[in-house]
């Protein structure tokens, strides 16, 4: 038993050591870059809004659709580790950059190394780790969602099933990485007419993939229903209230769909993109253009139905990529839900290489155009990377700053209002209104404020709604807070109004039987 057990796990370690040798490249540089950006975030609790009362849970899961999340905690128990869980992520991320490589047979090291590092340098993994509760168990789902594009190549009879299962529990996880999925399954369709791949059977197999998200969609929402009546749960407020699909509205939100795409490289955007990235993916989206059409041109004699098909896969692809703006409202569309905007740099990896493997090298300024466009796509891609890399590290220094700058707030408020005459075990705290946001004074915390909105880490601050979890859980003491809707009652009396903000002395006051912080006005 012992020797075939042994023999087994050799069997089984031999496969996975052809398999990182095969893609060393994507995996150290997707390992690298995601250190560089990440290691601080791994090696310290740096807790963003809702890690705080979600430090030994998932969140919300059941109630907003996430039933899958529920199940991972077979996997992964309930408890906010940033090391372990970060780590994971990260691996998990790697090996789906790996099979991305493999899907797309992309071949030079350089562009692989570039896709690994544009794809975990991305903003939408920062905004991952700073809730790091979840982190580990979207990276399975991110996973699943590529594995569910993969498994689809093998065009067998049980494939179909497989890649439903797959995305299912993809959703069921995260509902957003449905998004990764479409762009993907249009890139391979692309790949497939770059390749010489027959039209009709191209479009066929558009239609097989568009009937498999709509399936995967429609079981992934029955599913979810029996859930719910099983366990007589309702969608919470937020599900209930930014999920959301019409067909009436469809015209519209595809409107929007494309909006969005083209406002990330243009304006000031609030989502994905520097101003310095966006300048570098504007360049990036020039040289592709210039690719893909030296590339067409090359192609000419396949006829006027390749060229035709391939234009319009081409324009559905920024679809693809918003598709989540088609189910969910533009208010709630944080940078974690537009982590398929990274399909956009697996077309430049699928242009870049496609164009350096060209059999026939071509000659003239089709040759020249051709170059200066590989050259320009990799540097922008690289200096891209090495931006988001910076942009990581200031996300997290700003959540460090702010947990520093509250955990030295409520130490001192809880010091004032341990001494109040009267407090006890009993007494009820209301802490009315929000503590002066130092971004709106102090320049220290101001020079954060574009890496906050791109990435969503907005920290945590005194007057948030996670008051109670972050006292007993950071500050070790029981204060019994009363909800925010019931703190903000005591507005109305005059004895409120009368009372200066905090820190100043009279801001703290026993009001009837309870003590009583006045934050703001």
């Amino acid at each position: 038993m012992n020797k075939s057990n042994s023999l087994l796990w050799h069997s089984w370690a031999r496969w996975g050591g052809e398999r990182i040798r095969a893609y060393r490249v994507p995996l150290i540089s997707a390992l690298a870059v995601g250190f560089l950006s990440y290691m601080f975030a791994f090696t310290n609790k740096l807790p963003n809004y809702d890690d705080v009362s979600s430090l030994l849970s998932k969140g919300a899961t059941v109630d907003s659709g996430r039933w899958g999340l529920e199940l991972i905690d077979i996997i992964f128990p309930n408890f906010s580790m940033p090391w372990i869980y970060g780590v994971i992520t990260l691996i998990l991320i790697a090996l789906s950059v790996c099979l991305i490589c493999h899907i797309f047979r992309i071949q030079n090291p350089v562009i692989q190394a570039l896709l690994a590092g544009s794809i975990v340098a991305f903003p939408s993994l920062i905004g991952t780790f700073t809730f790091m509760f979840t982190a580990s168990s979207y990276g399975i789902s991110f996973l699943l969602a590529v594995l569910a594009v993969w498994v689809l190549q093998f065009e067998k009879r049980w494939t179909p099933a497989l890649a439903v299962l797959c995305m299912v529990f993809s959703l069921s996880i995260y509902q957003s990485y449905i998004s990764l999925t479409a762009s993907l399954l249009v890139l391979v369709l692309i790949w497939q007419l770059f390749h010489g791949e027959d039209v009709k059977k191209v479009l066929r197999r558009g239609v097989v993939y568009l009937g498999f998200l709509i399936v995967s969609l429609g079981l992934y929402y029955l599913i979810t229903q029996c859930v719910n009546a099983l366990l007589h749960v309702t969608f919470n407020s937020y599900a209930a209230s930014n999920l959301q699909f019409e067909f009436s509205a469809l015209p519209k939100k595809i409107l929007v769909a494309y909006y969005e795409f083209t406002e990330a490289f243009r304006g000031d955007s609030i989502l994905l993109l520097t101003n310095t990235s966006r300048w570098l993916n504007r360049f990036c989206v020039v040289a592709a253009a210039i690719l893909w059409l030296l590339l067409a041109i090359r192609r000419k004699n396949r006829g006027a139905g390749w060229l035709v098909l391939l234009t319009v896969l081409t324009m559905l692809l920024p679809l693809a990529i918003n598709c989540m703006y088609l189910f969910t409202s533009v208010a709630s569309i944080h940078t974690m839900v537009l982590y398929g905007f990274v399909s956009l740099y697996v077309l430049f990896a699928i242009l870049a290489d496609q164009w350096l493997s060209e059999v026939e090298v071509p000659a003239g300024a089709a040759r020249m155009w051709g170059q200066v466009s590989i050259h320009l796509m990799t540097l922008c891609m690289a200096l891209a990377i090495i931006g988001n890399v910076y942009a990581a590290n200031e996300a997290f220094l700003n959540l460090h700053l702010r947990y520093e700058n509250t955990y030295a707030f409520y130490t001192a408020l809880v010091a004032d209002i341990q001494t109040m005459p009267g407090f006890d075990e009993n007494t009820k705290v209301a802490i009315v209104g929000d503590f002066e946001d130092p971004y709106k004074r102090d320049t220290l915390y101001f020079a954060f404020q574009d890496v906050r909105r791109i990435a969503g880490t907005w920290g945590i601050s005194p007057g948030f709604y996670s008051k109670d979890a972050f006292f007993n859980y950071y500050l070790g003491m029981s204060v019994s807070c009363i909800s925010d809707e019931e703190a903000e009652a005591f507005r109305q009396l005059p004895e409120f109004a009368e009372m200066p903000c905090y820190p100043y002395y009279g801001s703290i006051r026993m009001i009837g039987d309870t003590i009583v912080v006045k934050l703001s006005n």
